[in-house]
Formats: structure tokens, sequence, C-alpha cells
């Protein structure tokens, strides 16, 4: 029964909606993002964003800025149903390397 439970907990600990990457459709990118936000610059009225804008997940601290704009390379796309993704994956090449996707605001490592 014990072990039943446990398991029940660990489940539902992560499935919480902290354990999401929340979506912001800002004006102005902030100068210090929330840990688990993905935010969107650009025109909200026309859905045309700009950029996406994280903090790295590793927890390094660092701030992730990625285009949005179709014609510039590299170039990502941002779909929302309840939570956003991210394609194609962002494998940083410098600092912490990390390398990731975001897909229906899961966080998952390559």
């Amino acid at each position: 029964m014990i072990v039943k439970q446990l398991f029940k907990w660990i489940v539902s600990f992560f499935k919480k909606e902290s354990n999401y990457f929340k979506l912001k459709i800002v004006s102005e990118l902030p100068e210090n993002p929330l840990e688990r936000t993905l935010y969107l610059e650009g025109s909200f009225k026309e859905k045309d964003y700009w950029y996406a804008l994280l903090k790295c997940p590793c927890g390094c601290g660092d701030i992730i800025m990625l285009n949005l704009i179709t014609d510039t390379k590299p170039c990502w796309k941002v779909s929302v149903n309840k939570y956003p993704s991210v394609y194609p994956s962002v494998w940083r090449t410098k600092n912490c390397k990390s390398h990731f996707w975001i897909k229906d605001g899961k966080l998952v490592w390559a």
C-alpha cells in the first residue's frame, strides 16, 4: 500500500503545472526572465513574433534568445496549444552545451 501511494505522489509531482514552461507574450523582452517561462516578443494582434527568450533550463543562469524571423538563419518556430513547443531543438555550442526541446511545455533533454 505504501509503495502504491509513493508511486502516485511521484507521478503527481512530475505532472504539476510548475514543471511546464509557461508562455508570456511581451512588447519588450525582460532583462531577468523567470525560470520555465518562454517569452515571445512581437506583434500580438498579428501573431507575428520576432524573438523568443528563456533562461537556460540547465541552471547555468544564461539567457537564451531564439530568432523567430523565418528569412534569417538560424531560426526556430514556436507553436502553442495549452503550452508552448519550440522546434527545432535548442543546442548550445558554447558555455554549458545544453541540448533540449520544449514539447507541449515539457523540457526534453537530447
